[in-house]
């Protein structure tokens, strides 16, 4: 039962580039999650991350002792690759779980999910399942429900990395922080080793700490390098921006927009080291009783990609409009840095050429 419970939750998994804030382990919490030990009449449900990302999960479910009231919803509980939480619930009544990837990672946060619609919030919290999610000031998630006789759910990547996820786990720790990785396989061989061992000395750490200390070490470098990553607009025009990206992605450029910018305020709509991605950018500005003004762009390193009349995903560029596209030019991403801030002003501007777009 446990293995089909892990198939189903390897094919529920959607990853979405949305930035959502990181949580941090909640520790005791009410309802209580954490079981000590299992009485021999129940034996404990545990929820286990055999994924390579940090996982902060949510739970439904009736907390153990409260037989006969309804659902509620709690979290969020941090769990790193290779390690199981045990979560107390009254036996034999409906539970689901929700999970979702540490903001920490590089590419945007991932949900594991399915269909139940339950409320969750940005930090900790605790929900009702007899209000409504805007009465309580939280959003909507899906979640995948559980078999209540299931004692063990796991996780799971496409690669399925089992037993192997702790290695696996601080494989991709170390891609996040901008270290040397091929391949993410849960294989304990000499790269890996060496290149741990090189983060370790880069930041002052002895070589012999366990590999718990090794996970913290490496969860908070990879908060300070995402920041200096991937792509990041700031508007400080005198009108709405509309973004748009084009990037290598394994071999393929692929185009993708549109991100808002209001003015004054920045978003990070790429989270990914720009090395060996050949990033582009587009921009137009809303300009009020006319069409938008797009983004000035030299000849020389300019190239042309497709974009769409609203939020669009394209992989092929030599015929735009074949696909329902428009091409257009996009300008270099500065390049030679994990990351790029890029400041747009009124100046850099024109008139469009283009309308009817975004």
């Amino acid at each position: 039962m446990g293995k089909l419970a892990t198939n189903i939750l390897a094919m529920c998994a959607a990853f979405s580039l949305s930035a959502t804030g990181f949580a941090q382990n909640v520790g005791t919490q009410t309802p209580k999650q954490i079981s000590e030990q299992a009485t021999p009449q129940q034996p404990p449900w545990q929820v286990c991350n055999e994924t390579s990302f940090i996982l902060n999960i949510a739970t439904a479910g009736v907390p153990v002792g409260q037989a006969g009231q309804p659902v509620s919803v709690w979290g969020w509980q941090s769990l790193r690759p290779g390690k199981c939480q045990i979560v107390d619930v009254e036996k034999g009544t409906p539970r689901f779980v929700y999970a979702r990837s540490a903001a920490l990672h590089q590419g945007g946060v991932r949900e594991w999910k399915g269909r139940y619609d339950y409320c969750v919030a940005t930090e900790n919290f605790t929900a009702k399942t007899d209000l409504s999610c805007d009465v309580q000031s939280m959003a909507t998630k899906q979640f995948l429900q559980v078999i209540p006789t299931e004692s063990r759910t796991a996780f799971i990547e496409p690669s399925d990395y089992g037993r192997f996820a702790e290695t696996a786990g601080l494989q991709r720790l170390l891609g996040d922080n901008n270290y040397d990785i091929k391949r993410i396989d849960g294989r304990t061989g000499k790269r890996t080793a060496n290149t741990l061992k090189k983060f370790m000395k880069d930041h002052g750490l002895k070589p012999s700490i366990n590999v718990d200390a090794q996970y913290v070490a490496l969860q908070e470098a990879a908060l300070k390098t995402n920041q200096t990553v991937g792509v990041q607009f700031c508007n400080k025009s005198t009108a709405k921006l509309w973004t748009a990206l084009a990037y290598n992605d394994n071999g393929t450029m692929e185009s993708r927009g549109w991100w808002p910018v209001e003015i004054d305020t920045c978003i990070q709509p790429f989270t990914e080291n720009l090395k060996d991605r050949n990033a582009h950018y587009y921009v137009r500005q809303e300009t009020e009783g006319a069409d938008d003004k797009i983004l000035k762009t030299a000849a020389k390193g300019a190239k042309k990609f497709c974009i769409g009349p609203s939020k669009f995903s394209a992989l092929r560029h030599e015929f735009c409009q074949d696909q329902g596209y428009v091409s257009a030019d996009f300008k270099p991403v500065p390049g030679g840095k994990p990351g790029a801030q890029i400041d747009l002003t009124d100046a850099d501007f024109n008139v469009a050429v283009v309308s009817g777009l975004r």
